[in-house]
């Protein structure tokens, strides 16, 4: 059977399904975050003996009494979280670490929490980390050349940067047993948002609950593959490309029986770096649709609102009347 030319031929349930070897994965790209903000990716080069290792050193904290999980905690902003979602009364089905990404930063007073053996999970985050960083920056870097950017890293070059403001967070969702009494109502473990940074990368184990906003306002499903990752649009992508890329709107449903364990790496730039569209992106007479600002100033202000809150609207520029 000959390999799927076009875009319409490679789904996985609805989502865009692409393979990162593939020679037309560019183009693909381009479209998925076009019309969904959102995609799957397999052929990742992550090896999976990394995904295994951190998924078993973070089932084992989770699995930890909640008295000796709080020691890490409260997150400030890093550290262990329970329920309390950000500052501004957001709550949900959900325990999580939230790390730096700049490993050196987390402390050995943190990670000893993680019993007998703290390095080992040092270990687990760190090769994990750096190689899905790699993989964002494939990712970014085909997105350019999609877009036929000249310089190739203009967005990849961001989250490699040392000085890149990103991080990693890994979420466990207990299994919800008063689901049953809820009657089938929908219980939330993460609220609706969407992601400020440049480029989100997820992957959970084979536990459903993930869920999209297509632009008709329907919410769909994505069914889990712990072997592959799914990648988001973010807030500022969407500014860089003024408005062409979607940051897609997403969240979490809990389950009844079934513990859910996410990991995702939000690769975001420099605090000092400047977020405006690319003036190669502009066609013609076409207008910035934003203002621009640093990343300090965004990440500052999405912060100070509540998860639901569309965060861009106060960078919007207003159309002449």
């Amino acid at each position: 059977m000959a390999a799927a030319s076009s875009f319409s031929a490679a789904f996985y349930s609805g989502i865009p399904l692409i393979d990162l070897s593939a020679p037309d994965a560019k183009q693909l790209i381009v479209k998925a975050c076009e019309e969904l903000g959102f995609f799957k990716v397999v052929k990742h080069g992550v090896p999976m003996e990394l995904i295994s290792s951190l998924e078993s050193e973070s089932t084992k904290f989770f699995s930890l009494p909640l008295s000796e999980k709080q020691r890490a905690g409260p997150p400030s902003p890093f550290g262990y979280g329970n329920k309390q979602i950000g500052r501004n009364g957001d709550v949900g089905w959900v325990e999580y670490l939230l790390l730096n990404t700049h490993l050196e930063s987390n402390s050995d007073g943190f990670l000893s929490i993680f019993g007998q053996d703290p390095q080992k999970l040092r270990s687990a985050v760190n090769d994990y980390i750096s190689a899905v960083r790699n993989m964002a920056g494939e990712i970014l870097e085909l997105m350019a050349e999609g877009l036929k950017i000249q310089q190739r890293n203009v967005f990849s070059k961001l989250v490699m940067d040392e000085q890149s403001d990103s991080v990693f967070r890994v979420n466990h969702y207990p299994p919800c047993p008063d689901l049953q009494a809820l009657k089938g109502t929908n219980m939330i473990g993460f609220g609706e948002h969407t992601d400020p940074q440049i480029i989100s990368v997820l992957r959970s184990n084979n536990t459903s609950g993930f869920q999209i906003s297509l632009a008709d306002g329907n919410w769909i499903s994505v069914p889990p593959d712990h072997s592959s990752f799914f990648i988001n649009v973010g807030d500022s992508l969407q500014v860089m490309t003024n408005g062409r890329f979607k940051s897609v709107k997403h969240r979490v449903l809990t389950n009844s029986s079934k513990s859910r364990v996410s990991m995702i790496y939000f690769g975001g730039p420099p605090l000092s770096e400047k977020i405006a569209p690319l003036a190669s992106l502009m066609q013609g007479e076409e207008r910035s649709l934003y203002k621009e600002f640093t990343w300090f100033e965004y990440k500052r202000s999405a912060y100070n609102s509540r998860l639901a809150d569309n965060r861009l609207v106060p960078f919007e520029r207003i159309a002449a009347s």
